[in-house]
């Protein structure tokens, strides 16, 4: 067994939907990725506590993710700071 520390990860999307403790997004490069959120997960929408349900679709988001399990949502940051990604070229 390792005894190497993770980093977590983190990308940029767009909402697609939440759904519970699912988190749909979209990235930049048209990916679809879908996290479950940590029942502990930070939320936070321009730095103040927000909740995962509150995220609308088409919202820019910050996911960070578990560092043994990508696809685990532990923060996800939203807001005016979130800056628009650029669309994918299809």
């Amino acid at each position: 067994m390792s005894t190497t520390t993770s980093t977590p990860k983190m990308h940029e999307g767009k909402v697609d939907s939440v759904h519970g403790d699912t988190l749909n997004t979209t990235c930049n490069k048209g990916n679809k990725h879908v996290h479950t959120i940590a029942k502990d997960a930070k939320v936070t929408c321009d730095g103040q506590a927000s909740k995962a349900k509150d995220l609308k679709t088409g919202t820019c988001v910050h996911v960070t993710t578990h560092p043994e399990d990508k696809s685990v949502a532990t923060a996800i940051e939203s807001g005016k700071n979130i800056k628009t990604m650029a669309t994918a070229k299809a």
